[in-house]
């Protein structure tokens, strides 16, 4: 084991307040945040070593992570870990949601494992225009996508889940599926192989079939 002499190795204090244990962790500035976990998990955040605070882009937010540095075969590995899927036995790749939006809340009724698969959940604008709400992968919303009413059951099914997706020039409304990447407004325009579906307003998040109209590539 390699020893970091920074703010990801110095020493945790936990102060337990009866169902729920305190940590006070270090920024990478040295100054203090105090994460909060249940009681009866101090022992297994404890036997992971030191938890300090990163901050990280997706959440908006500090997660509390941990860092293991070991040498095998010559070559020197570091894992990274939060401290949410150490509490919920899960990967650290598992999308969990901190339910109050709070990341240094790790009690376990404030954590939950997201569903990437389920369906969209979408708003009634009036009789012609549905809003799909795009989520990232760990359940948050971030934008809206427009649909036309008559394309509801052709978007909001089993088997697609639309997400954001922020693209190289523009957003994109995308779906991941067993074939690949399928983008929203090909799922409603079908369009031809040597065809491209066009947004009318230059919206690449408004999928009203008024908005959209396929074009030779």
């Amino acid at each position: 084991m390699f020893v970091i002499n920074n703010y990801k190795t110095t020493e945790n204090k936990y102060e337990t307040q009866g169902s729920v244990t305190l940590i006070t962790i270090l920024k990478k500035n040295n100054t203090e945040l105090v994460a909060k976990i249940d009681t009866e998990d101090l022992e297994k955040v404890q036997a992971m070593g030191t938890w300090f605070a990163e901050w990280h882009k997706d959440f908006n937010s500090y997660l509390v992570q941990n860092l293991t540095v070991t040498k095998e075969n010559k070559k020197i590995k570091s894992t990274k870990k939060n401290i949410q899927s150490v509490i919920l036995d899960t990967q650290s790749s598992a999308p969990i949601k901190h339910i109050n939006g709070d990341t240094l809340d790790n009690r376990k009724c404030n954590l939950e494992l997201v569903n990437t698969k389920e369906k969209n959940e979408y708003e009634v604008i009036d009789d012609e225009t549905i809003a799909v709400i795009l989520k990232d992968k760990y359940g948050k919303a971030q934008a809206k996508a427009l649909v036309s009413f008559k394309d509801l059951d052709r978007v909001i099914n089993k088997r697609y889940t639309w997400i954001y997706h922020k693209g190289y020039k523009q957003p994109q409304v995308i779906a991941h599926t067993p074939n690949g990447k399928v983008n929203m407004e090909d799922v409603i325009m079908k369009p031809g192989e040597e065809e491209r579906v066009h947004h009318i307003n230059l919206n690449p998040l408004d999928n009203r079939r008024k908005n959209l109209e396929n074009k030779s590539k």
